[in-house]
């Protein structure tokens, strides 16, 4: 094991949080934009999702999110808080995909989290060597690319 046990289980209850608010952002993205494709998205296409107008004529989404859909991504910030996530996009599955650069991005950016970055010295090579162990311990699994995700049967253990 890389870090004592209550980091691990920090880290991993960031990747639930992570997850939870991924799908809630792309909900508004897709509930608060007027998306061209929006049947298809609907039936779990989201790489179709583009940078759409707005319904409510704003420059941003509910609760000050900022977006910007990018290749496989959509990139999240939140104006108020500074707040980041970058969604993988593709399926409804892709959602809670974890990037090491990314989610590292999301807990320094993440006031709950910060304090767990001191444990990445080198951010990408150092979370990717923890979702490698991760993956080990049958935690996640690889996903594409460099993402991971976690394993199905750790998020039913995750629940209530």
């Amino acid at each position: 094991m890389l870090f004592p046990q209550h980091i691990t289980d920090e880290l991993l209850e960031a990747m639930d949080i992570y997850k939870s608010i991924a799908q809630e952002l792309i909900h508004k993205l897709i509930t608060e934009t007027d998306q061209p494709e929006m049947q298809v998205i609907l039936n779990g296409q989201y790489d179709e999702i583009q940078n759409a107008k707005l319904r409510n004529g704003e420059d941003r989404l509910t609760d000050e999110w900022n977006f910007d859909v990018h290749g496989e991504h959509c990139r999240f910030a939140n104006e108020k808080t500074g707040q980041t996530l970058e969604v993988s996009l593709g399926s409804t599955d892709d959602i809670g995909n974890l990037d090491p650069y990314f989610f590292y991005e999301f807990l320094n950016t993440t006031d709950r989290y910060r304090h767990l970055t001191v444990y990445f010295k080198k951010p990408f090579q150092d979370m990717i060597t923890f979702f490698e162990e991760l993956e080990r311990e049958k935690i996640l699994k690889y996903a594409r690319g460099v993402e991971y995700k976690k394993d199905k049967r750790q998020e039913l253990k995750a629940q209530p």
